[in-house]
């Protein structure tokens, strides 16, 4: 008894001694009964697993014939997978999926439902999207709810293809709106369609069948079930069909994310010759900066300000603007990686005035695992967004992320005016452009203990309600690296930070050249001096420790 996990019995009765004796001991039992048909019948020595777990206080078990312990102590965490009663909250209707009538009379009006559309389907694939229990079979089919959240998953998933349908149409609809046009690009996207359309439907039916699979009675030996281990391989292969994404091979469309990569893609592309060839918009050009102008109003109330226009501009960096009447969108490439900025007067579920970006890198490194670097320079944008207070007189600053494509999406929703969005949009600008080559600079940064970092626990400590002393000393520390090493240079984003991490930064500038030029008398001057903060002058110290602790 001491030695035991759990006992199953081929027969017997709850009341037996046995049974008695083993609750009083809390050891768990599970009777077979004629339900194993296939594993009472295995010969001596084969191993099985009983695998028990208490699921919203209701005990759970299952009991596959082989070893699956190595498989169930990476799920044994049971609030990180998937909740046992899935969110769909977030989760759009099928009526908001469909597109409103008249939405591609114009070119505005259709490309910004694609837009919106594509960060509609992208809600399924976060956490609490209704397709986080595919990804732990093994869990959900120890809970005792296990067929309804199959049905709530197969609802979501019926609503995701109809989602990724109605896109796919409208896409062919935002290109027919270049009637008769000389376009080669747009003639070649109009021959592919009916390519496109044949893959998703091919797609579709694997994952109908998929679906069949996984909810069909899973029994090991019964004549039209499937068995324990197919029906957990028909979760991770569904799973696949639904949100693996390989950008290089998307348009080979093996996943419904890899038909909403390629169609985001297309549409942005087509947006300016489906513009020209509809007669509905203008382009110009400035340096590697392509302007796209849809407005039908004046341009005086244009919501890209000439300001706004000039500092985008001054930042040398490639970038397609489309600007309608109430919409900016800005598609920015910085390096390696790129951002989608949209302002929009009127975003989808009434929140009105809205900040959003989308902010994505390539996290692989040679070897297979996340790139820290790049995860080190998210978690500092989000950082350095929130110091910043970029919502400022917004509802909030939400977070989202999508592991797959290596996104991160930052919405600011609610804006009280047109005027403070505009501000927060050049605050956003300004800070984007510091994190060029920034992933650089932090590849030997140690940010936390240990230093372990993949997009999960990046997740996890951003999505943090409160920040700790860790996470503020770490933001800290990355202020005093940059400053420290780059001196000499002052990024634009220092002048938006409060007056105290202002100051830190001067001081930190200060340090490093006396510690540079060796100046030993200046720098015991300057750690007495008074005009240091007693606060900041403790900071300093801590973080020069940090830097150098062999001293």
């Amino acid at each position: 008894l001491e030695r035991a996990g759990g006992f199953v019995t081929a027969t017997g009765g709850f009341n037996d001694h046995v049974a008695i004796l083993l609750k009083q001991e809390q050891i768990p039992l599970m009777r077979a009964g004629g339900h194993y048909s296939a594993l009472a019948s295995q010969e001596a020595g084969q191993q099985a697993t009983l695998a028990c777990a208490r699921f919203n206080d209701e005990p759970g078990a299952f009991i596959v014939a082989g070893d699956l312990t190595g498989k169930l102590a990476c799920h044994r965490s049971l609030s990180t997978a998937f909740s046992d009663l899935p969110s769909t909250k977030v989760i759009p209707s099928r009526d908001d999926l469909s597109p409103p009538e008249g939405a591609f009379r114009k070119v505005a009006s259709g490309f910004q439902w694609l837009t919106d559309q594509n960060a509609r389907l992208l809600a399924f694939f976060a956490p609490g999207g209704g397709l986080d229990c595919l990804a732990n079979p093994i869990k959900l089919s120890m809970s005792p709810q296990r067929s309804k959240i199959l049905a709530e998953t197969e609802e979501i998933v019926q609503r995701l293809i109809h989602g990724a349908k109605a896109q796919l149409n409208g896409y062919g609809a935002f290109l027919r709106l270049a009637v008769n046009s000389d376009s080669q690009q747009l003639k070649s996207r109009l021959d592919e369609l009916p390519q496109l359309m044949n893959r998703f439907v091919t797609l579709e039916q694997t994952i109908q069948s998929g679906l069949k699979a996984i909810t069909l009675p899973s029994d090991d030996g019964k004549e039209g079930q499937v068995t324990f281990r197919q029906w957990v391989a028909a979760c991770h292969q569904l799973q696949s069909c639904l949100q693996a994404l390989n950008p290089t091979e998307a348009e080979q469309l093996r996943s419904v994310h890899d038909l909403i990569f390629a169609l985001h893609q297309r549409f942005v592309n087509a947006l300016a010759p489906v513009s020209l060839a509809a007669g509905q918009g203008r382009i110009s050009r400035e340096g590697s900066i392509t302007y796209l102008d849809c407005t039908t109003l004046d341009e005086n109330v244009s919501i890209l300000r000439p300001s706004d226009r000039a500092f985008l501009e001054k930042t040398h960096r490639p970038a397609t603007v489309v600007i309608m009447d109430n919409a900016l969108i800005v598609n920015q490439k910085l390096g390696n990686h790129f951002c989608l900025i949209e302002l929009l007067e009127y975003a989808e579920g009434g929140k009105e005035r809205t900040l959003r970006l989308t902010f994505a890198d390539e996290f692989d490194s040679p070897d297979g695992s996340d790139e820290p670097s790049k995860l080190k320079r998210m978690w500092f944008l989000v950082k350095l967004l929130k110091a910043i207070e970029l919502d400022k007189n917004a509802d909030s600053m939400k977070l989202s992320f999508n592991a797959v494509a290596g996104e991160i999406f930052v919405e600011c929703s609610q804006m009280s005016s047109r005027g403070t969005m505009q501000e927060a949009y050049e605050k956003l600008i300004i800070v984007l452009n510091a994190m060029y080559n920034l992933d650089r600079w932090l590849k030997d940064k140690v940010i936390f203990e240990g230093d372990q970092w993949n997009f999960d626990l990046l997740a996890q400590r951003l999505n943090r309600d409160i920040a700790t002393e860790a996470d503020r000393f770490a933001f800290r520390d990355c202020l005093f690296t940059i400053a420290y090493d780059f001196c000499t240079i002052v990024p634009d984003f220092y002048s938006l930070l409060r007056n105290q991490h202002q100051q830190f930064i001067n001081h930190v500038q200060c340090l490093s050249k006396c510690l540079s030029r060796e100046l030993k008398d200046e720098l015991r001057e300057m750690f007495k001096s008074n005009e240091i903060d007693a606060d900041i002058r403790r900071q300093l110290l801590q973080h020069l420790l940090f830097r150098y602790p062999s001293g």
